[in-house]
Order: structure tokens, then sequence, then C-alpha cells
């Protein structure tokens, strides 16, 4: 017990000095008090001037944030265009590249063909060279009816003329033979002349591509390494499109949820009315051939009865409801999915696509991904969002980062028209292919184009709108 209180003692001694200690050195050294707690403003003129400047100074802060996210979504959107025009230009390339494979193995087979030719045009000529010269060693250079008449007997003259027969026969045998050799050579040589030809502008063709292949990656590594510098911007944007993505699909998932819902009751009523009416008109034939079977014996040959003429009228009346109910219902779905790849651009004026559908990997960047649940694309100034199908205006939302939305039904499917500004079409209106939607909205940062978001949907599942555009 002594001890503590000892301790006790010791360590209150010691405080007291600790204080001394920094007493002192306030006063020794005055300035470091205003280390140990900051200054406050002596008048309310330096306290609004420090107000002032801190508003500044957030201003200046969320303008800064306000450029890096613009700067992260152009370079985002060239990004998106750059992609596209290597994988166009890859396409370009394969394309050459088996059209140069086929040059070259025409040419090859052309050059062989015409070595084959020249080889037999060469043996034809050698040919009939030989019989010429032999045909004059026979006739000793006489003409031919001196050789004819130069004959010791009349059979020998007839052979010598069946032997001038023949030969003058195979003689012009052989020079159509020459003629169609000679002819085919030309055409040979003329196809490997084109086909050379073709090669060669195919070829020079190929390195523009490459080149522009080259200057495309180039592009492509100066835009990432953009987008590397503002990290943080980047995934800011990324998250904040993300989320409004998953909002507008939430809105068209609920919409599609809700008319398939009323669908079904729609078609329950229709089916139990159907029973009803069914059962209806069975409990009324019943109770008309109860009446009719009461009627006496005696009036089978009279005049109808009204219960029977009666009858006949619901007969027919069942028949006619009958046949109505049998109509097939038609729809658009099977049209509309026959229309795969053949879809017009959802927009006038030009398109390019700028971020495609589906997970997007930026390049060099494999933490920083992004779900597109549709393409989005660019378009000129002024454009029009427009109908790719006939169909019914299913919803018109308004929703951050996306404008006015503008949703159409065409059966089991549905399209999605984002970033209008100004829309021409109310929910529940029937459209046909190209009806103008509305315009669309100028790009905030550049009003030199605009944009449109684009989406396709089968019942509650989301389709790649590429697949479905010419």
């Amino acid at each position: 017990m002594p001890d503590s209180i000892q301790l006790i003692s010791n360590f209150k001694e010691t405080r007291k000095l600790i204080s001394l200690f920094l007493l002192a050195l306030i006063f020794i050294f005055p300035s470091y008090s205003k280390t140990i707690s900051p200054s406050k403003p002596k008048t309310s003129a330096e306290a609004k001037k420090r107000q002032a400047d801190t508003q500044k100074e957030i201003k200046l802060t969320e303008e800064q944030i306000r450029q890096n996210e613009s700067q992260v979504k152009r370079s985002l959107s060239e990004l998106g265009k750059i992609d596209q025009e290597i994988t166009s230009t890859n396409n370009k390339i394969t394309t050459l590249n088996t059209k140069i494979s086929s040059l070259n193995t025409e040419i090859s087979s052309l050059e062989t063909g015409i070595a084959n030719n020249e080889r037999d045009l060469e043996t034809l000529r050698e040919e009939y060279l030989k019989a010429v010269k032999k045909m004059r060693v026979t006739r000793k250079n006489k003409s031919t009816l001196a050789f004819i008449f130069s004959s010791k007997s009349v059979s020998q003259a007839m052979r010598r003329m069946r032997y001038l027969r023949e030969f003058s026969t195979w003689r012009n045998k052989k020079t159509d033979e020459i003629h169609a050799k000679t002819t085919d050579l030309k055409n040979q040589r003329d196809a490997l002349a084109k086909a050379k030809e073709e090669q060669a502008s195919t070829l020079a063709l190929q390195k523009n591509n490459m080149t522009q292949l080259a200057k495309q990656h180039s592009q492509q590594e100066a835009i990432v390494a953009d987008l590397k510098k503002n990290g943080a911007a980047l995934q800011s944007h990324l998250k904040k499109k993300q989320a409004e993505a998953k909002e507008l699909g939430n809105i068209v998932s609920q919409l599609i949820a809700e008319e398939q819902r009323k669908a079904a009751e729609e078609e329950t009523r229709r089916r139990e009315a159907e029973a009803a009416r069914r059962k209806a008109e069975e409990e009324e034939k019943q109770r008309l051939l109860a009446q009719e079977n009461k009627t006496s014996e005696n009036k089978k040959d009279s005049k109808p009865s009204e219960y029977a003429e009666a009858r006949k009228r619901a007969s027919r009346k069942q028949k006619s409801q009958s046949e109505v109910v049998s109509e097939p219902i038609v729809t658009g779905d099977k049209s509309f999915a026959e229309m795969q790849g053949k879809l017009p651009y959802p927009s006038t004026g030009s398109f390019s696509i700028t971020s495609p559908f589906g997970r997007q990997y930026l390049p060099d960047l494999p933490d920083i991904e992004y779900d597109n649940p549709g393409i989005d694309a660019e378009t000129e100034p002024g454009a029009s969002a427009r109908a790719v199908y006939k169909g019914k205006v299913s919803g018109v939302y308004l929703l951050p980062g996306y404008n006015t939305v503008v949703i159409l039904n065409h059966g089991n499917y549905y399209t999605v028209y984002g970033n209008i500004s100004s829309p021409m079409v109310k929910n529940g209106d029937s459209v046909e292919s190209g009806t103008l939607l509305g315009k669309l909205a100028l790009d905030e940062d550049d009003s030199s184009h605009s944009s449109i978001h684009f989406e396709v949907w089968k019942n509650r599942e989301k389709l790649n709108p590429q697949v479905w555009l010419r």
C-alpha cells in the first residue's frame, strides 16, 4: 500500500514538471504555441475572406472533378469507337488475307496451266511441221494436181487423192487445235496479268489496313494511358453508369413483368368467359331438347315448333361464335424473330457504336469493367430515335443518365430507346417501323454529335442488339 501511494505521488510530480516545461517553451518560443493550436481570425472580415477562399477551393475542386469525369466520358467514347474500328479493320485484314491466298492459288494454277499449254502448243507445232515436211518429201515438191497426175495407175491416183484429202482434214484439225491452244494461252496470260494486278492492289490495300491498324492501336494505347491517369474518375464514372444501367434494367424488367401479368389475367378472364358461354349454351340446348320431347307425336309432320326453330337459331349462333373463337390470334412475335439481322438502325443519320453489348474490359485495365445491357452509339446532331419495328409504346420514362427513355412492345420482344430529349410519342401509341420517337439529346460536353442507347429484350432476357441490326 505505501508503495502505491509513493507511485501516485511520483506520477503527480512528473505531471507537474511536464506542465512547467511546456509553459517555459511557450514563453521562450512564442511561435511554438501557434503550432499547438490553430490561430483564429481576429476580425469578421478575415473570417469572411477565409470562408470565400474555402468556397472557391470547393468550386475549383468540383470543376476539376467535372472536367475529369467529362474527359473520362470522352475517352471511353473514343476508346469504344477505336475498338469498333480495330475490329472492323481486323475483319477486313482477314478477308483480304483470304483473298490473297485465293489469288496466290489462282496465279499458281494459271502459271502451271500456261506452262502446260505452252508445252502442248510446242508439241502440236512440231508435229504439224514434221507432217508438212513429210508431205512435201512425198509429193517431191510437186503441186497437188501434178502429184495426182504423176501416178502410175488409176488406183495409185485414187490413193493419192484419198491421202491428200485425209492429210488436209488432219492439217485443218491440227490448225484448229493450235489456234485453240494459242487462244487459251492468251486468255490464261490475260487472266494471270489481271490476277497479279488484283494481287498487287490487294497487297497494297492490306498494307494500308495494317498501317491503319497500327495507328488505331497507338490511339488506343494513348487513350488507355489517359484513362489510367484518371483512375479514380474512371472508377467513379463507370460505377455511376452501372447504377444508371441497373435502374433502367429494373424498370424494363418490372414493366415487362407487369404486362405479362396483365396479359395472363386477361387470358384467364377470356377462358373463364368462354367456358361460361359454352356452359350456358349447353344448358339452353338441353332445355330446348326437353321441351321438344314433350311435344305430341301427332305434330311431327306439322310446322316446326318454335322450340325447334329456336334450337336451329341457337345452333347457328353457336357455330358462328365457335368459328370466331377458333380463329388464330395474330401477333408480331414470329415476324420480329424473323427480323434478326435485318432491323434498321434505331436512329436517323449516321450510327457509330461507342460501347458494345455485354461485359466490357478495358485494355490493360482488367480490374475495370462495365456491363452494358444494350449498345451506345454516336449519331449526328439533330438526329432522332426511330422505331426499328412496328409495335406499341409500353412506357415513357425520365431517367438519370438516359434523359427520356421510350419502351416499345413487339409481342414477346421489347426495344428500348434512351437519351431522347423531346419525345414525340406517348404511352399506348401504336407505331410502325421507322416512326420517329423523338429527337436525341446533344452531348453535354460536345455539341457536334448526339448519342443513343438501344436495347433489345425477349421477355425478361437481354439480347445483343448488334445481332439484330443490319
